[in-house]
């Protein structure tokens, strides 16, 4: 009887419960070649995917915009906005807007790597950029920009969107009472993936 050779690789609750995601994840990002939207396709803009790691895990920050922004006002987002004419590139744009807006500096970001630009039905070009957030960093919310800061375990977008009564109707995720869906929602996906794909290799 011919035994099959034992799957070495971590089971992927492992990877997300330490250390174990920083590295394999840069080498995931570095080996792959994003995705970019056509010129024309909105304005571009960049976000930041702030990874860090807790007691309980990988987790990702994410803020509740104030109300009376002029975009997405009231909406669950990752850091980040609209670029800049100073901004040397998007990356710039991720990180300075992540500064501006919960008080973590470029300083404390380690970043892993950018992912697929998304187009948005609001005329936006989104390029994300994962990072490794320090994880004595502590956020603090720029009052005119946003309302709330509030973490989220990433191992809950490996599972499937819902349709909670709570999203009405929308595909998205139900989260410290705060609903995270649309572009935010899909980033998270796509980079929850790769990660899958981590522990396939």
């Amino acid at each position: 009887m011919t035994v099959p050779p034992r799957d070495s690789r971590p089971p992927l609750t492992s990877i997300l419960s330490g250390s174990l995601l920083r590295e394999p994840l840069r080498a995931a990002l570095a080996a792959r070649t994003p995705t970019r939207a056509p010129a024309g396709s909105g304005a571009a803009s960049a976000v930041l995917v702030p990874l860090f790691e807790a007691d309980d895990g990988v987790r990702v920050w994410l803020v509740r915009r104030a109300t009376g922004m002029r975009s997405h006002s009231g909406q669950v987002a990752f850091p980040g906005g609209k670029r800049d004419p100073e901004d040397a590139s998007l990356l710039d744009t991720a990180l300075r807007e992540t500064a501006e807006e919960i008080g973590v500096a470029p300083s404390l970001v380690d970043v892993l790597g950018p992912l697929d630009d998304l187009v948005t039905g609001t005329g936006y070009v989104i390029s994300p950029y994962v990072g490794w957030v320090a994880r004595d960093a502590a956020p603090v919310a720029n009052p005119s920009e946003v309302a709330r800061i509030f973490s989220a375990p990433f191992a809950r977008f490996l599972s499937e969107p819902g349709t909670a009564s709570e999203l009405v109707g929308r595909m998205g995720y139900a989260i410290d009472g705060e609903l995270v869906w649309g572009a935010t929602s899909a980033v998270a996906r796509r980079l929850a993936a790769i990660v899958r794909e981590i522990t396939r290799t």
